[in-house]
């Protein structure tokens, strides 16, 4: 195989955002449990439990932020691309993506490979924050979202990597 690109230190980035979200889906969840548990019952809730439909609401939401919070990165994950390489003849694209515990690794031919847009991802608030994330999209045929190259990676071989991905 012909490597492309890594990720490199951006991987450690995805992949610690992506245990900070298991840990937030844990920590909604029983944050969730607890409320429907308990909610009304402190003294500054009132003191009295609350009716079962109000903590089932209550309990519910609170669960689902962290939860929806780690099924995205997942998601991302899924996109994100943290290798790319040609295999021995040239012929398939050899995509490797993030998963929360280890990658998926897929050959796709490079017939597959429709095109791809580079964003400048630069961002400045008037408050002082500052963005700078630029990225590769990459569309795939017979997948509905892009795959995600961090142009922050490194790249062996950037003509090469311009002509496979197609530029646009």
């Amino acid at each position: 195989m012909t490597p492309l690109y890594r990720a490199g230190s951006q991987l450690i980035k995805v992949r610690g955002l992506m245990l900070f979200s298991l840990l937030c889906a844990l920590a909604s969840a029983w944050w969730g449990w607890d409320l429907f548990r308990t909610y009304g019952s402190l003294p500054a809730d009132g003191g009295v439990l609350a009716p079962l439909p109000t903590r089932l609401a209550i309990g519910l939401g609170v669960a689902s932020i962290g939860i929806a919070f780690a099924f995205g990165m997942w998601a991302y994950g899924r996109l994100y691309v943290s290798a790319l390489g040609l295999d021995g003849a040239g012929s398939a694209l050899r995509v490797r993506t993030v998963g929360f515990f280890g990658g998926r690794e897929a050959a796709l031919p490079l017939t597959d490979v429709l095109g791809s847009n580079y964003r400048a991802g630069e961002f400045t608030d008037p408050g002082g924050v500052s963005v700078n994330a630029p990225s590769i999209s990459v569309r795939v045929k017979d997948r509905r979202w892009p795959l995600i190259i961090d142009a922050q990676g490194d790249f062996t071989d950037r003509p090469l990597v311009a002509k496979v991905l197609k530029f646009s």
